[in-house]
């Protein structure tokens, strides 16, 4: 089967706290004009589900113009990782549970169940359970290709705004650097991963997450998949 593991794309819909919200209009109606013609007025590059790739923070890195369409796809598995609570770190620990799972040159998608809660309360824009530190670096000695988690980021919120401080103990930007210097793509805010596992603590597919193809670009909004065996 198929599943979709991507977020709806809608007006001012759910996103990180301190980027701007998704905006579009229509300029033409079929009704009126006889075509419809939609124009997006407003979106960061990490709008709804998205990829980050390099150079999100790696100067110098590569853009997403660099990587092959095969870079944005692969075999892989998800993990259940659901029992982490809100705020918690991933650790390394958790990871080594799946350590037979986690293979070489594989995407590993974390299933949270976050993408659950998505709507604007301070549980889901602050405080989802994300990688730490010391679980990236582990991620990084086995060697695979993608990571992805169905929460706002891969890292915990370290920001501050008018109602939340920072959340995360482990610097969610050296969580970025470390995966995206071993060239590991990022997917965030996927949604969807419970239905690939079906149950079970891990499920094996094939995954699909291809981003515009944007110049000179950090990060694209994608449309993410799974064929499940």
């Amino acid at each position: 089967k198929v599943v979709d593991l991507t977020h709806l794309l809608y007006r001012d819909m759910v996103s990180w706290p301190t980027l701007p919200s998704l905006m579009y209009e229509h300029t033409a109606l079929a009704a009126r004009d006889l075509y419809t013609m939609t124009v997006i007025t407003r979106m960061n590059t990490h709008i709804g589900t998205h990829i980050d790739v390099q150079s999100h923070f790696v100067p110098g890195g590569k853009s997403i113009e660099d990587y092959s369409i095969e870079s944005f796809m692969g075999e892989g598995v998800v993990l259940d990782l659901s029992w982490k609570k809100a705020g918690e770190e991933i650790s390394v620990e958790d990871l080594k549970k799946y350590e037979n799972d986690i293979r070489e040159g594989e995407v590993v998608m974390l299933c949270t169940k976050w993408d659950k809660k998505s709507r604007y309360t301070n549980e889901y824009l602050f405080q989802w359970p994300h990688l730490g530190v010391d679980a990236a670096k582990y991620l990084v000695s086995k060697r695979i290709k993608a990571v992805g988690i169905d929460a706002l980021s891969i890292g915990g919120w370290m920001d501050t705004v008018p109602g939340q401080g920072p959340v995360a103990k482990s610097s969610p930007v050296e969580v970025h650097r470390i995966l995206l210097k071993a060239d590991i793509i990022i997917v965030e805010e996927l949604r969807g991963l419970d239905e690939v596992l079906d149950g079970k603590k891990t499920a094996r597919a094939f995954f699909v997450f291809a981003p515009l193809k944007l110049s000179d670009a950090e990060g694209s909004p994608c449309r993410a998949f799974a064929f499940v065996y």
